[in-house]
């Protein structure tokens, strides 16, 4: 049995990513990087590792950004958090206010509402700098897909949604509300990781796809 499985999916750069930072405690970590996914949608992909998470019997299912560096990630972090929460992020807010731009942070009430947890260091190696959200850990409705640890009892029912038209977005604000709206606890835990990239910095015909699909989906149910 393999008790966690880590997933990262690619877009085939070469990269040195989910490093971890720490080790303690992470012999039952099988970690799987999949470099081959440039013309699939993370949803479709994020299901192929949940068929195999299914297959071999993983407990729990992380699936995290290719340029992402795990610094604080340890098995008996996850223990704990699971105890609370059965699908577990870096970030994520309270509130989900359905509405343009559907970006979980304004979704949420932005900065400053009270709404919004967790913590995210941008960067690389050399410089990085702390996004606060706010405090945590806090049980949460949306997370960001940065990195999200899927409890098994939540993966054995609930899959990423394969009609949606973008790619790369709206995967895990959807999974997010598949969950809640099932009843399972979102949370935001202390998982510190350092993410190279600044995120989204355009509004692209693919993400406004997405945009439209997400929000006519929920907005109706």
């Amino acid at each position: 049995m393999i008790k966690t499985m880590i997933f990262s999916a690619s877009a085939g750069k070469e990269t040195d990513t989910t490093l971890f930072k720490t080790t303690e405690d992470n012999s039952q970590v099988e970690q799987i990087v999949f470099k081959e996914n440039n013309k699939q949608s993370l949803h479709k992909v994020y299901n192929k590792a949940i068929d195999f998470a299914l297959q071999e019997d993983v407990q729990r299912l992380v699936l995290v950004h290719d340029d992402v560096i795990l610094e604080s990630y340890s098995e008996r972090k996850l223990d704990k958090l699971f105890k609370k929460f059965d699908v577990i992020g870096c970030a994520g807010s309270t509130e989900a206010s359905l509405k343009l731009p559907a970006l979980w942070h304004l979704m949420g009430g932005g900065f400053g509402s009270g709404n919004l947890h967790g913590a995210v260091a941008h960067g690389d190696e050399k410089q990085k700098h702390m996004t606060a959200f706010g405090v945590y850990p806090k049980r949460v409705v949306l997370l960001d897909g940065v990195f999200l640890a899927i409890h098994r009892r939540v993966f054995e029912k609930i899959r990423f949604d394969e009609d949606c038209p973008s790619k790369w977005h709206f995967y895990d604000l959807d999974y997010s509300m598949q969950c809640h709206k099932a009843g399972f606890k979102l949370g935001v835990g202390d998982i510190l990781i350092t993410h190279n990239s600044p995120g989204l910095t355009s509004f692209t015909d693919e993400f406004n796809k997405g945009q439209e699909w997400f929000l006519d989906k929920w907005k109706t149910k």
